[in-house]
C-alpha cells in the first residue's frame, strides 16, 4: 500500500543556526567548544531520527498518516514532537533517544539520568515529556471538535550500546519504552490494543490540516542562549574552496587571497548565514555590511539575482 506522508523531516532549523554561527565564530572564541558539543549532539540526534523514520514507514507507513518533527505552541508552553502517527484508531507518538552509557528511569522521583563510567548527568525525563505530548494532543482534539481518538506513546532508545534500567516504573510505562532492534516487535503491542474506528477519512484530512497549521518551527533563541552578540561574528564572504574569510569582490567574481580560487554566488551562502542569524528580512546597506561590498550599486544587482522578494522603494 502507498506510504502516507503529512509532513516530511527536514534539517532542524537550529542544526542550521548552530552550523552558520561556527562559520562565523572565531576558533578561538570561548563559547565555541560549547556550540560545537550542541551541534554534534543535534546532528547526532538527527540521524537518529532519520533511522527510526525507515522503521517507521516500514512497520506502519500503510496504517497511519505520518507526521515527522511537529512543533506546537499553547502560549505558555512548546511541545516538539519527533514523530506524531495517525489513523482512525489511534493517535501515536513516537520519541526517539540517541543515547549510550547506563540510562535510569527512575519513575519514583520523575527523572531520568545517564551514567557512563563514574560520572552521572541528569536530563528531561522522556515518560513526562511524552505524556505531556499526550496530554496536549488529547486537549488539541477536543478543543477542536474531533471524535476521541485514544492517544498513546512510545520512547525509542536508538544505540545499541545503551542499557536501560528501571525504578518504580510500571509494567504498562515499561512496555512503551524499547531499544530501536525491538521496535518491530513493541509496536505491534501497542498499535493492535485499538482495534475500534473512530476517525473518519473526513476527520483524519481535517487533522492532517490543522496539524500542520499549528505546526511553528521554534525561533532562534541560540545566540542569547549563548549571549553571542554580533560583533563576535565574522564578517565578509566565506570561500567554498577552502573556507577563508573573506573573499573579494572583482570583476563580478568572487576571489578568494588565500586559494586564489573564484566563485560567482559564494554570496548566498552568506545570506543564509544572515538570515538564519539575524532576520529574514535585508535592506541593501546590511547586506554591503555583511558581505564587505562597498558598491550600492553590486549590491542591489546581487541581491536581485539571489530571486529574494523585494520590498521598499527607498535606497539604502
Amino acid at each position: 500500500m502507498m506510504r502516507l506522508i503529512g509532513k516530511l523531516r527536514s534539517i532542524p532549523i537550529k542544526i542550521l543556526i548552530l552550523r552558520a554561527l561556527l562559520r562565523r565564530l572565531s576558533k578561538n572564541h570561548p563559547k565555541r567548544l560549547q556550540i560545537k558539543e550542541e551541534f554534534s549532539g543535534r546532528e547526532a540526534g538527527y540521524q537518529s531520527e532519520e533511522y527510526i523514520d525507515t522503521l517507521i514507514g516500514q512497520l506502519l507507513g500503510s496504517k497511519f498518516i505520518i507526521f515527522h518533527d511537529l512543533n506546537f505552541s499553547d502560549g505558555n508552553s512548546t511541545y516538539q514532537m519527533d514523530n506524531l502517527l495517525i489513523s482512525p484508531q489511534l493517535a501515536l507518538i513516537i520519541e526517539v533517544k540517541n543515547m549510550t552509557g547506563e540510562l535510569t528511569f527512575d519513575s519514583e522521583n520523575d527523572q531520568f539520568y545517564q551514567k557512563i563510567g563514574d560520572k552521572i548527568k541528569g536530563f528531561p525525563d522522556p515518560v513526562t515529556q511524552a505524556q505531556r505530548h499526550q496530554s496536549y494532543i488529547k486537549q488539541l482534539l477536543a478543543d477542536n471538535n474531533f471524535p476521541p481518538v485514544p492517544v498513546d506513546y512510545l520512547i525509542v532508545i536508538n544505540n545499541q550500546y545503551a542499557v536501560l534500567r528501571f525504578i518504580g516504573t510500571s509494567h504498562a510505562v515499561k512496555k512503551r519504552i524499547c531499544k530501536s532492534h525491538s521496535f518491530h516487535k513493541r509496536v505491534p503491542q501497542i498499535v493492535d490494543i485499538y482495534t475500534e474506528e473512530i476517525l473518519t477519512n473526513k476527520d483524519l484530512r481535517k487533522l492532517s490540516k490543522l496539524l500542520l497549521k499549528l505546526n511553528t518551527p521554534p525561533t532562534n533563541s541560540i545566540m542569547k542562549k549563548y549571549d553571542i552578540k554580533i560583533s563576535d561574528l565574522l564578517t565578509g564572504v566565506q570561500c567554498p574552496h577552502c573556507s577563508y574569510f573573506a573573499m573579494l569582490r572583482e570583476r563580478k567574481k568572487w576571489l578568494c587571497p588565500s586559494c586564489k580560487k573564484y566563485s560567482f554566488d559564494a554570496h548566498l551562502l552568506a545570506l543564509q548565514d544572515y538570515f538564519l542569524l539575524f532576520n529574514t528580512r535585508i535592506t541593501n546597506q546590511q547586506f554591503r555590511i555583511f558581505t564587505r561590498i562597498s558598491s550600492h550599486d553590486t549590491s542591489k544587482r546581487l541581491l536581485k539575482t539571489s530571486r529574494l522578494k523585494m520590498t521598499g522603494t527607498k535606497k539604502g
